[in-house]
């Protein structure tokens, strides 16, 4: 009985994950870049359950020994990575990557990040930052005075300066082995790990990379009609598994008054 009683619990505690998992999509719906996450879930160790009388011979092969799972655990939350919508703002400097690949930042201590988070504008130095205020990971600044600046889809950026058009540089896109490896750390940033691989640069639209779009954002890629079916199931689930747990208590309460 007191297996039971931990299966159904075990459940109970995974689909609350599920279910807080599938919260913080909802609540991220909204923010740009954003990729919802996937809970993926586990059974626990299998224990061998004895049978009881003696064997008997037979004729067909011999079955695998009889084993019970102790339950259910969430193995990770991933995050999936798949393209959300571009949605125009009409600033050159709000960046979309339209296929593979992450924009690299750099925070004030140096701190190198990744992220999909392409709402930069220009600090009063000329460089380009994000709402958090981590930095582009580009070898140029905007100069004084710049004007009717253009990125084109392979992150080439020209801008006018003084009547004329001048070259300024490039944006490399960063492509990641194992995106799903990726640490995500918070304000839209994703930290490398050993499970993501290493990031290598490269010019947008090469190499599998995506290219950028100027002037659009990407929306998250939440949906929240899927989302608030998967939460329904979810919640489902948990009640599925408490009402496992409330059966397994009544059968123990019968067992323990047979012994009066």
């Amino acid at each position: 009985m007191i297996g039971a009683l931990w299966r159904g619990a075990s459940g109970m505690q995974a689909q609350q994950l599920q279910v807080d998992s599938l919260a913080n999509d909802l609540a991220n719906v909204n923010t740009t870049g954003y990729k919802q996450g996937r809970a993926e879930f586990a059974d626990l160790v299998y224990r061998p359950v004895q049978e009881g009388g003696m064997p008997v011979d037979r004729p067909q092969a011999p079955a695998a020994a009889p084993a019970l799972g102790a339950g259910v655990k969430v193995a990770a939350i991933e995050k999936d990575f798949s393209q959300g919508a571009l949605v125009s703002t009409g600033d050159p400097l709000s960046l979309a990557i339209q296929g593979e690949g992450f924009f690299a930042v750099y925070g004030p201590g140096g701190e190198w990040f990744l992220t999909r988070d392409g709402n930069f504008h220009r600090d009063g130095d000329g460089y380009l930052v994000n709402a958090g205020g981590y930095y582009l990971d580009v070898p140029f600044a905007l100069p004084p005075g710049a004007e009717k600046i253009t990125i084109t889809g392979d992150g080439t950026v020209t801008a006018t300066i003084n009547g004329e058009t001048q070259a300024l540089g490039e944006i490399n896109l960063y492509n990641v082995p194992n995106p799903a490896g990726l640490e995500a750390v918070g304000d839209n940033l994703y930290r490398e790990t050993a499970a993501s691989g290493m990031a290598a640069a490269g010019r947008p639209g090469t190499a599998g990379l995506g290219t950028i779009r100027s002037g659009y954002l990407e929306a998250a890629n939440v949906d929240l009609a899927t989302t608030m079916t998967r939460m329904i199931l979810a919640q489902r689930a948990y009640e599925l598994n408490s009402r496992s747990v409330r059966v397994a208590d009544e059968m123990w309460g019968l067992a323990n008054n047979l012994r009066r």
